[in-house]
């Protein structure tokens, strides 16, 4: 199964508890084509999610019995929600994106789609807050230590396999990650596709050091409102704490789709806009085949996602 398209630079997690990526996947398994996967087993991934999702966060928490059962639980119950509530909602996000298939649409025309997505993306957050606030609130001081360093190896992760390239072999790697991804909507691209890929990521602007200052500054953000949360002050109500560890949950969140520190926002909008432009071009160089070829994978992904949504 290919990643998730993203907009440029690296598709990187962002652990926060469960990871910002993790517990929105949920979610964005399923998202058009800019953050779609383009998974032949779309079902299988789906169904699987919680109890990948639940050993993939127990990698960064170190879970106890007590803990595991809770959250496995919440997963469950989560996935439920979306199953039902959601999942229409991306069928019919899928369709809006099958219908500019046949069109040659600017790059304002699929940033349009993203508005609705976030909308999701929103909704999921808020559903998912009372689970991510009772997970926070049970971690210890070691489980969070656990946490920073885990944090630490995907800093020097991100940083061998991005910021140490040199402007050659970083350019190499987004053109190859853009092709994947690109070809897993349209088939194989034609020689003019790849050089107009590449000089679109020639002219790119994208510094992977400012992504790695964005995912160090996430991490301990996350880091800092979790301890916050253990020594909060004033003696409260256990409602009161619920509601106030939910609160900053939201507020990390928000944070971490608008980063605060403007140079890390501004790559990130840029980002954005260049990801549109980029697939705007492909969809107008897009040969007959290749767009009959798109249309057909999205309508199949579309299906899939009505018939996951009926499951019980």
């Amino acid at each position: 199964m290919k990643r998730p398209l993203a907009f440029g630079g690296p598709v990187t997690t962002t652990p926060a508890i469960l990871s910002l990526r993790r517990i929105i996947s949920l979610a964005t398994l399923l998202m058009a084509v800019l953050w779609l996967s383009a998974c032949s087993a779309v079902k299988l991934s789906y169904n699987a999610l919680p109890e990948v999702s639940y050993w993939w966060a127990d990698a960064y928490g170190d879970f106890n019995g007590e803990q595991s059962l809770r959250l496995k639980q919440d997963l469950a119950d989560l996935q439920a929600w979306h199953r039902t509530r959601e999942l229409p909602r991306y069928r019919e996000l899928l369709l809006n994106l099958e219908r500019l298939t046949s069109t040659e649409p600017d790059a304002a025309q699929l940033c349009s789609l993203l508005p609705p997505a976030r909308e999701r993306l929103q909704a999921l957050a808020e559903q998912s807050a009372p689970m991510i606030a009772r997970l926070a609130l049970s971690l210890s001081p070691a489980q969070l230590d656990h946490m920073d360093k885990k944090f630490a190896k995907n800093e020097a992760k991100l940083r061998s396999e991005w910021v140490e390239l040199s402007p050659g072999e970083l350019l190499d790697k987004r053109i190859e990650q853009y092709t994947d991804r690109a070809e897993s909507l349209y088939g194989r691209l034609n020689a003019a596709q790849r050089q107009g890929l590449r000089e679109a990521l020639q002219a790119s602007a994208f510094d992977p050091r400012i992504r790695l200052a964005e995912q160090q500054r996430r991490h301990q953000d996350m880091l800092g409102t979790l301890r916050r949360l253990r020594s909060s002050g004033a003696p409260q109500t256990q409602a009161q704490t619920q509601a106030q560890a939910e609160q900053a949950w939201l507020a990390y969140l928000a944070r971490a789709l608008s980063p605060p520190v403007p140079a890390h926002r501004e790559q990130q909008e840029h980002s954005i806009e260049e990801g549109c432009q980029i697939y705007a071009q492909l969809q107008r160089q897009a040969t007959p085949e290749q767009r009959d070829k798109a249309a057909k994978r999205l309508r199949g992904w579309a299906s899939d996602v009505q018939a996951l949504s009926q499951q019980r």
